[in-house]
């Protein structure tokens, strides 16, 4: 039984409260430890993000270990995107040029048994699945609710940004807000010359052209929900899984 004097009271008046015995107790034992369970688990889960997170903001001098991001890595802003990408469960396929780039693709749609597939308005991204072949159903300029029977969505990206592995799209450039965020796969091919190495150097970049994206949309790694209990679901508001393809060369569409 714990006692004690409550602020301002007379010290002589006590107040008492009992201990929690046989059922409450245990109860309230028993959800204490459901509680902590959870945290650690998720704990354990978020390391290798944690750790991913850390190498991308250590010097660029630092020595890594073996299986981690290396100084190579940073040199090499498409390499260090890939491993980003990779970190947090996505897809990446460095490629030389267009040609092995619609090998890539045709690759990723027999991969993911696609079927149906929406297109944004890209000239390149278009000429890329004539090249890619396949049995396969391309919708261009499709409805918002088309989209939702879709296999896949392929889209462009204007820049990269490598430390977080992330796509980033601009609206003014090409059509693809909804084909990139409502197909349960998204496939997204960037030229490597449009990677940068942090947010700052993308901001700054996109500041510099003179007219501006209505909207930027930023995607990183397939789509991620998680609530107030820490527990996470993929691809629940948005798509579940993403594949990038990086061209090292780009040609000109004619």
């Amino acid at each position: 039984m714990e006692s004690f004097i409550k602020q301002g009271s007379d010290p002589k008046e006590h107040v008492t409260r009992e201990p929690q015995t046989g059922h409450a107790a245990a109860q309230n034992n028993h959800a204490r430890q459901a509680m902590l369970r959870s945290i650690r688990e998720h704990l354990e889960a978020s390391a290798p993000f944690d750790k991913v997170h850390a190498e991308g903001h250590a010097p660029q001098n630092s020595v890594r270990a073996s299986g981690q991001i290396t100084r190579t890595a940073v040199e090499a802003p498409a390499e260090l995107f890939r491993q980003a990408l990779e970190a947090v469960n996505g897809k990446c396929t460095i490629v030389t040029n267009e040609t092995e780039a619609a090998t890539s693709l045709r690759q990723a749609i027999e991969l993911y048994q696609l079927k149906r597939i929406a297109v944004s308005d890209s000239p390149t991204i278009r000429h890329l699945l004539q090249q890619a072949g396949g049995n396969v159903t391309i919708l261009e300029d499709a409805e918002a609710k088309t989209l939702f029977d879709c296999d896949a969505g392929v889209t462009g990206a204007q820049w990269g940004i490598a430390e977080t592995g992330t796509l980033v799209l601009e609206s003014k450039d090409e059509r693809h807000r909804l084909v990139s965020l409502v197909p349960p796969v998204h496939i997204g091919i960037i030229p490597a010359g449009q990677i940068r190495r942090t947010m700052a150097e993308v901001l700054e970049a996109v500041s510099r052209e003179g007219d501006l994206s209505r909207a930027l949309t930023f995607i990183t790694g397939p789509s991620r929900t998680s609530d107030i209990e820490l527990t996470l679901a993929i691809g629940v508001h948005g798509p579940g899984k993403l594949h990038v393809i990086v061209i090292q060369e780009v040609e000109p569409t004619v």
